[in-house]
C-alpha cells in the first residue's frame, strides 16, 4: 500500500504536476489521520467495554459478599436482641426475692444474655478491590463511597460489642468467680449441654443484692442496647448497597447488550 502511494507521488512529480502532487500529499495526510482516529476510537472502544465487563464482573462479586455479611449480620443482631431482653429481666430482678425464680431459669437466663457472640466481616474481597484501585471501576459514586468506608462501617457497628466484652472480662467475671457457678450457667445452653454440673450453686441472692453487680449489668446491656442499634444501621447501610448494586448491574447489562 505504501509502494502504491509512492508511486503516484514520483508519477505526479515526473509529471510536473505539481498542484497535483500538493493535493494529493495532504489527502494522503488526512486519510492517514482518518486511519489513527478510528484505531483510537477502536481501541478506546475495547478498553471501555472491557472496563465495563470487569464492573459487571465486580458488581457480582460484591453482591455476594454483601449478602453474606447481611445475613450473618441479622443473625447475630437477632441474638443480641435476645441477649438485651433477657438483660432487661435480670436488670429487673435486682432488689427483689428471687427465691421464687427457679435457679435453672436464672441460670439460662444468665447464659443467654451474658454470650459472647459478635460479628465478624468477611471483607476479603472489598479490602482486595480497594487495595488493587479496581474499586474505580465502579460508576456509581454512592456505591463507591459506600464500599470505601465499609471497614469504618463495621468498627461502627462493632464498637460497642468491645467495650461489653471488656467489662464481661475485666469487671463482671472476675467478679462473680466462686459466686456464680459458670458450669451451670454454661451447661444450660443448648450447644454446651454435654458440660456437666457444677460442684456448688450459684448465689443469686448476692448477685441480685450487690450494688456492684447491679451497676455492672446497667452498663453491659446499656451498651448491647447501642450495639443492637448500630448492627441495625449496618444492614440498613448493606441493604442498600445491595439495591444500588442490582440497579447498576441491569443497566450494565443493558448497555452491554
Amino acid at each position: 500500500m505504501i509502494k502504491f502511494f509512492r508511486k503516484i507521488r514520483q508519477n505526479l512529480l515526473s509529471e510536473g504536476k505539481t498542484g497535483k502532487y500538493f493535493k494529493y500529499a495532504i489527502g494522503e495526510i488526512l486519510l492517514v489521520v482518518i486511519g489513527i482516529l478510528i484505531a483510537l476510537q477502536i481501541n478506546n472502544w475495547n478498553e471501555k467495554r472491557k472496563i465495563k465487563i470487569a464492573e459487571i464482573e465486580i458488581l457480582q462479586n460484591l453482591k455476594t459478599e454483601l449478602k453474606y455479611n447481611l445475613e450473618d449480620l441479622e443473625k447475630i443482631n437477632r441474638q443480641h436482641k435476645s441477649e438485651f431482653e433477657d438483660g432487661i429481666i435480670i436488670l429487673k430482678l435486682f432488689g427483689t426475692d428471687v427465691s421464687s425464680v427457679s435457679e435453672s431459669k436464672l441460670d439460662s437466663l444468665m447464659s443467654n444474655a451474658f454470650s459472647g457472640y459478635s460479628f465478624e466481616a468477611k471483607d476479603g474481597y472489598i479490602k482486595s478491590l480497594i487495595a488493587s484501585n479496581k474499586i474505580d471501576y465502579l460508576k456509581n459514586a454512592e456505591l463507591k463511597s459506600y464500599i470505601s468506608s465499609f471497614e469504618s462501617m463495621v468498627i461502627d457497628a462493632n464498637q460497642e460489642d468491645g467495650y461489653v466484652r471488656k467489662l464481661l472480662n475485666d469487671r463482671f467475671w472476675p467478679a462473680t468467680d466462686g459466686k456464680l457457678s459458670a458450669l451451670d450457667i454454661i451447661s444450660s445452653a443448648e450447644q454446651y449441654q454435654e458440660f456437666p454440673k457444677g460442684t456448688y450453686s450459684s448465689d443469686y441472692k448476692w448477685f441480685f443484692n450487690n450494688r456492684e453487680m447491679e451497676d455492672l449489668t446497667a452498663n453491659i446491656f446499656s451498651w448491647k442496647k447501642e450495639n443492637v442499634l448500630d448492627e441495625q444501621v449496618f444492614m440498613d447501610k448493606i441493604q442498600k448497597m445491595i439495591q444500588i448494586i442490582v440497579k447498576e448491574f441491569f443497566v450494565s447489562v443493558c448497555i452491554r447488550s
